[in-house]
């Protein structure tokens, strides 16, 4: 029961994301809110709660009150931000000790009755920026969807340790978007996960011939090496504009400069506790009416270094529970986009929820239609 309900609440939200990465509409926020909520309160309500576990979840509620009473603005926009920043923590925190059989099921579901939603919410939204006056290519490119291509590349963690088809159609879609922070982060997980050990040959020589081609085919087509360039590097930018540092940040260079100097010209209570939101209550103009792209710049300012700390550490709490099939795979992924793009405020990142170790340690998940069973001390699995 307990993973048809969660199947069903992950693909819910990665439907939200896809067909509506901006506005998402007051009904489905309710709904969202509610359901996680709820779950984290029938889980600790009906297994009880670690007293680490209290403690975060206690300081992280903490903070969001702190928070409301000490920034000078509209308190719903900042009750907004705060919730999507701290209920993914403490969804994960509160469902992270179910049992291992729980998260085995829940993957393998994932794995066959996901994957093709997920397709076909994927397939919809391109169809969908097609329709528009330029070509998808060029829509995507100017109106990039950060929050579409971190649903992709959250989902597509289940497939690094698939068929290699799998994960390679994964890197084609994230090009596709041209998000290069998401595609940069599955790109390294992918790497870390087929290359972790020295003794999965196969994998190396599969992805050696498969670059090889790739290479040979770009430098034959100088034309293609050109547009991938300007396309990935430059977006597209003519040649005697700024075609510098800050068309390949995209701008993040002169947003983190001023971010950093307003943190310099904070004040003791305002480096401990932070300033909220800042583009939400029109604080200052130009860059600070966008979020930095950088989360410990964005928690810095937001929250101050209280709050930063808290929030990162209970992420380390949280990413040290993932099994360790995923584990390195995802912190590669969470810390190039906590770095370069932004992380803790997306709401996908319920899908770390896929890949928890449980209370104890279970087998490998090493396909899609293999059974998996949870080890015990002395005793055989059960196939």
């Amino acid at each position: 029961m307990l993973v048809n309900v969660l199947f069903l609440f992950l693909m819910f939200r990665c439907a939200a994301d896809i067909l509506s990465p901006d506005e998402k509409g007051t009904l489905v926020v309710a709904v969202y809110v509610g359901v996680a909520s709820g779950l984290a309160a029938i889980k600790v309500v009906w297994s009880g709660i670690t007293r680490g576990d209290m403690a975060i979840c206690a300081t992280v509620l903490l903070l969001l009150i702190v928070n409301l009473l000490w920034i000078p603005a509209d308190a719903i926009p900042q009750l907004y931000f705060s919730i999507t920043v701290l209920l993914p923590i403490i969804f994960l925190l509160s469902l992270s000790r179910c049992e291992p059989s729980i998260f085995v099921r829940l993957r393998k579901r994932t794995l066959i009755f996901g994957t093709p939603v997920m397709c076909g919410l994927v397939i919809i939204f391109l169809v969908r920026e097609s329709g528009a006056e330029a070509d998808l290519l060029s829509t995507l490119n100017d109106q990039p969807s950060h929050v579409v291509a971190q649903t992709i590349v959250k989902f597509s963690i289940l497939m690094i340790n698939q068929w290699i088809g799998f994960p390679i159609v994964g890197l084609i879609v994230l090009a596709v978007l041209n998000v290069r922070s998401a595609l940069l982060g599955f790109l390294l997980a992918l790497l870390i996960k087929r290359y972790s050990s020295l003794w999965n040959l196969r994998a190396f020589l599969v992805m050696l011939v498969v670059s090889g081609a790739a290479t040979a085919f770009f430098l034959s087509n100088s034309e293609l090496v050109d547009a991938f360039l300007q396309r990935m590097l430059f977006r597209e930018k003519d040649s005697v504009q700024q075609v510098d540092i800050y068309n390949m940040t995209s701008g993040r260079n002169e947003i983190w400069a001023y971010y950093t100097q307003m943190l310099e010209r904070s004040s003791l209570l305002e480096l401990l506790f932070g300033r909220g939101a800042i583009w939400l209550y029109g604080f200052g103009s130009g860059p600070t009416q966008m979020a930095a792209h950088n989360d410990l710049l964005n928690l810095m300012v937001c929250y101050g270094l209280v709050g930063t700390a808290t929030v990162m550490f209970a992420w380390f709490v949280i990413l040290s529970r993932l099994d360790p099939e995923y584990r390195m795979s995802c912190v590669a992924l969470f810390l190039v986009l906590f770095f370069t793009n932004g992380v803790v405020f997306h709401q996908s990142n319920l899908l770390f929820l896929l890949f928890m170790a449980g209370k104890a340690q279970q087998m490998e998940l090493s396909g899609v239609f293999r059974n998996e069973a949870i080890r015990r001390p002395g005793l055989p699995a059960r196939v």
